[in-house]
């Protein structure tokens, strides 16, 4: 499999076990959360038109949730899930304020998850294809 792998070749078990080891690649290469989470990270996939982002995390519930519908590679899932998992280890306090007052594309947390993911969704691919036997 290579990182240009259409998503459509992939079945949903070989797209999670892709965001389950970016993911793994993701705790060791990542410092932890700069808060302390009262419960384990959640990782869960879905694919749906309807909701219309790549993915998200939700520090509420500590779900971090990638939706393969609008991914179109493999490269879109490892990228989406390292974004996602930035905001995880960031402390998302000020997010709210920081989007309306500077708008999604300008606030500090999603400018450093688009930098981070960026740098790292080639690396982390080189480590964790091995581990996808598919």
């Amino acid at each position: 499999m290579r990182i240009n792998t259409p998503i459509h070749k992939l079945t949903m078990d070989q797209a999670y076990l892709i965001v389950n080891e970016t993911v793994e690649w993701c705790k060791d290469y990542f410092e932890p959360p700069v808060i302390n989470r009262r419960k384990q990270l959640c990782v869960m996939i879905h694919s749906t038109e309807d909701h219309r982002v790549y993915g998200e995390y939700c520090d509420k519930n500590n779900w971090l949730t990638i939706n393969l519908f609008h991914c179109h590679n493999v490269k879109d899932i490892v990228s989406t899930t390292i974004h996602e998992y930035v905001h995880y280890i960031q402390d998302l306090k000020w997010y709210a304020l920081y989007s309306r007052k500077m708008g999604y594309d300008n606030n500090p947390f999603e400018v450093e998850a688009r930098q981070e993911e960026k740098r790292n969704y080639m690396k982390c691919w080189k480590e964790i294809r091995k581990e996808i036997l598919i």
